[in-house]
């Protein structure tokens, strides 16, 4: 059976990890900055009536095993609203509708407006 030897590859695994450990800081924020403005989209867009609803649109991000990091934008969950008492949890209803209701979408136009822009800015990050 033949062998083959890679000459050099204990440096370009060591550059690969730098160049990772560099990057990831950019990526991440140009991410927060791209879900920042969607969330701020999200929150002109969305129908109110009590305002909790748009209370509830926030950011989450985690950090996963091996570094991979993750940001999204959220709504519903840990506000309650006055009227009923309980928590938002009718985000999704609201968004895509119910077959009582037609849907009003507040989270895809945010999305819709910014797609172009994430291209951009990861782009000009990179380039950084």
């Amino acid at each position: 059976m033949a062998s083959v030897e890679i000459i050099g590859l204990d440096r370009l695994l060591i550059r690969i990890k730098q160049i990772q450990d560099n990057l990831n800081p950019v990526v991440e924020a140009e991410l927060k900055e791209m879900a920042e403005a969607i969330r701020d989209l999200a929150k002109i867009f969305v129908p109110i009536e009590t305002g909790s609803l748009q209370k509830s649109i926030r950011l989450q991000s985690h950090t996963k095993s091996g570094g991979l990091h993750s940001i999204g934008v959220s709504a519903g969950g840990y506000v309650t609203n006055p009227k009923s008492g309980r928590m938002v949890d009718y985000a999704i209803h609201v968004e895509f509708g119910t077959s009582r209701m037609m849907p009003r979408p507040f989270m895809r136009p945010a999305l819709d407006m910014c797609k172009r822009t994430v291209t951009k800015l990861i782009k000009e990050g990179l380039k950084k």
